[in-house]
């Protein structure tokens, strides 16, 4: 695995959930997009240092916004929207948002699918390269058609990788919110039960934060290993075209 920043990269996801968390305060409903804008930027930023100054400091890092240009906005939110409404579509189709009342109880559990959490998943891998791809000087000149292309091609190349990368990575925080869900079922009125629920939510999401970096550095090592073959292959298909 090529060095990197930990620390610089930790910086930046901190710093722009903070202001997206600001934003999400302070605006309506009407400017409820600026909070994914906001993780849009952050994220290329992150890609960004890790193909250019992997090493670097967390100035070094945020200079990188300095490189972000309207087709750089445009891919994100085509690619946010095609991803909304895949997840809208599986969300209809398979009773996800659902909620089961158990009125003697006094509990509702929500209902999240199997299907909603595949189709999730599965979004999250295919366009996992999207701001590398953005980021990346060498594909800067193409046309914003043949840059969709080449992210989407990277996702489904490096699709079995990435999969395994995700689940090496965030075994722990995995396995943390399989038990919060169980509990959360089962869970009743017992304080001890509701403590533990707790615990084991504050863990999951603190685990997912402090384990991002790595998995994006991982995700780095993947695409500069491999996207100049990916690139050459997309190319000798539109010249037997």
């Amino acid at each position: 695995m090529r060095k990197y920043s930990y620390g610089s990269i930790i910086l930046i996801l901190l710093l722009m959930g903070v202001i997206a968390g600001i934003f999400d305060r302070i605006s309506d409903e009407n400017v409820s997009i600026i909070g994914p804008i906001i993780f849009w930027i952050g994220n290329y930023i992150v890609c960004r240092g890790l193909l250019y100054t992997r090493e670097g400091t967390f100035s070094d890092y945020l200079r990188g916004i300095k490189t972000i240009t309207g087709k750089v906005f445009l891919a994100n939110i085509l690619i946010g929207l095609i991803s909304v409404v895949i997840i809208l579509l599986s969300t209809l189709t398979s009773g996800t948002g659902l909620v089961l009342s158990d009125m003697d109880n006094g509990k509702i559990i929500p209902i999240i699918s199997i299907l909603y959490i595949l189709v999730t998943t599965l979004i999250s891998l295919i366009f996992a390269y999207l701001n590398f791809v953005m980021a990346d000087e060498r594909y800067r000149d193409l046309s914003f058609s043949q840059n969709i292309k080449l992210i989407f091609k990277s996702g489904i190349r490096l699709f079995s990788q990435t999969l395994i990368t995700l689940l090496k990575v965030y075994m722990i925080p995995i396995i943390l919110s399989i038990m919060l869900i169980l509990l959360a079922i089962a869970v009743k009125t017992m304080p001890l039960v509701i403590i533990i629920v707790s615990i084991l939510a504050v863990a999951a999401i603190i685990g997912f934060v402090v384990i991002t970096p790595i998995y994006m550095a991982r995700l780095s090592d993947l695409y500069l290993d491999n996207i100049e073959e990916i690139y050459g292959d997309i190319r000798k298909d539109q010249e037997i075209l």
